[in-house]
């Protein structure tokens, strides 16, 4: 017997479309609106290309589309290279559990919206898959300590996750998803090295991997293919591989709100953790030039702090990867430049010397308060020492996109708007920002996907 796997299986056969709150019904929409967004936004990116064109190579009976494209292939391979579409630019949602760590819950989404495609379900059943995937997410994230593990990351997560949600999209029954989830979690712990170092190609695509395995466990299963037993709660099962004995708690439906409903959006194309320390760097740009800092201590909570002697590749940034996960690259990129964009992941403006010199004079510090309030209150104070001798300090709270300090519905139409310039007419923008608001009512998800083809060339 595994509690664990039982208890998820139930929650996912059980499920229906009218159990879900108008505000989980809403919050998918808002996650879908940004991941497509996100999708768009790296659809010309270099890496993107390549997988979009490795994809284009092979096809299938029942095949699935890649956001913003023509090109028809394996729904796996569609789950990837959507994933990573979504994931690349580190602009998508976030999610954090009482110990302040958390992944990309969008990660899921690519996988989700594979398996919707190809067994032809409505936007009302996209939905449901959606918040599963979400809800399955959130409760890892919640309920256990993957990171406290010896060096073990989190994708594990998505391939649960998506399995659940991407088995109701295609109809398996509670033996075949128990199997599919059993084919999700065994096989496909993996490493956190990919966020270690100098960062690779691979840290985009890393979640979105997993999602895509657990679609491939789904469509296992929906064939007949059985699973291990006890893949939770086993004698070599995951909690004993990760030594993680832990306990799921209460699911979302009735009074008790959806894991999606307390998702993190990003207004910067960075991690999450340091969107606030980019943040209060910008306010204090409005008073202090970069040019007469003499050094900068940040104090944040635990997670963002980072060291030089632990993580020296942060300080000397050689890859995008590396650049868009590195704290003082970001504020010092910040006070130099006034802005995040694009252009700051250029080699021109992470080998610059004067970012990089500013860099050298930042120390990154906890504030244990800040730590325990840590991810219900988010704080950053900078303490900053001026060539004049002169000291100033400025204490910041909650990012925009923090769900105390959300970004609204109009707020994620102007991100998504910026990302798809260029890449259709604003009419094309316009419908299919319409059809995402009213996605329970769309019969078609193939016809949605079409929606999102690029026609304008950049």
């Amino acid at each position: 017997m595994d509690k664990t796997l039982d208890t998820f299986v139930d929650y996912a056969v059980k499920l229906q479309f009218s159990d879900l709150r108008p505000g989980a019904i809403h919050a998918v929409k808002r996650s879908l609106v940004d991941s497509i967004g996100c999708a768009l936004g790296s659809s010309r990116v270099e890496p993107v290309v390549a997988v979009q064109q490795m994809a284009r190579q092979v096809t299938a009976t029942r095949p699935a589309t890649l956001i913003g494209t023509d090109i028809n292939t394996t729904p796996e391979l569609a789950a990837f290279a959507n994933g990573m579409m979504i994931r690349y630019l580190d602009f998508s949602d976030d999610y954090f559990g009482p110990s302040g760590i958390g992944p990309h819950p969008s990660d899921n989404i690519g996988g989700v919206l594979a398996a919707a495609q190809s067994a032809g379900v409505d936007g009302k059943a996209l939905i449901l898959g959606i918040a599963l995937a979400y809800e399955a997410c959130g409760q890892l994230v919640d309920h256990t300590a993957l990171r406290l593990t010896d060096g073990w990351d989190h994708p594990i997560f998505h391939s649960i996750a998506t399995a659940l949600g991407a088995g109701r999209m295609l109809g398996l029954s509670r033996l075949q998803m128990r199997h599919a989830l059993a084919l999700s979690v065994v096989p496909n712990i993996c490493l956190y090295q990919s966020r270690l170092g100098e960062l690779s190609n691979w840290k985009g695509c890393a979640g979105p991997n997993g999602s895509r395995n657990g679609l491939f466990a789904a469509q296992l299963a929906r064939v007949g293919i059985t699973g291990p037993s006890q893949p939770f709660e086993g004698k070599a099962g995951y909690m004993t591989q990760l030594r993680d004995p832990f306990t799921l708690g209460a699911f979302g439906g009735g009074k008790t709100p959806f894991k999606i409903e307390r998702t993190f959006f990003k207004p910067l194309p960075l991690k999450y953790s340091v969107q606030l320390l980019v943040w209060t760097a910008l306010e204090l740009r409005r008073t202090v030039s970069a040019a007469d800092i003499q050094s900068i201590c940040i104090y944040c909570e635990d997670r963002s702090v980072v060291n030089r002697e632990e993580h020296s590749e942060y300080w000397d940034p050689n890859t995008r990867e590396t650049a868009d996960h590195s704290n003082p690259f970001l504020v010092a990129a910040a006070l130099v430049d006034g802005e995040i964009n694009a252009k700051t992941f250029t080699p021109e403006r992470y080998r610059a010397p004067e970012i990089l010199a500013l860099m050298q004079n930042i120390r990154i510090a906890e504030d244990k308060e800040y730590t325990v309030a840590f991810p219900a209150e988010y704080h950053c104070r900078m303490e900053v020492t001026l060539t004049s001798g002169a000291c100033v300090s400025i204490h910041k709270t909650n990012p925009k996109g923090h769900p105390a300090n959300p970004m609204s519905d109009a707020e994620l139409e102007i991100k998504f708007q910026k990302q798809s310039e260029g890449l259709m007419p604003e009419s094309q923008v316009r419908a299919l920002l319409d059809q995402l608001w009213a996605l329970e009512q769309i019969s078609d998800i193939e016809h949605l996907l079409a929606m999102t083809r690029i026609t304008l060339a950049r």
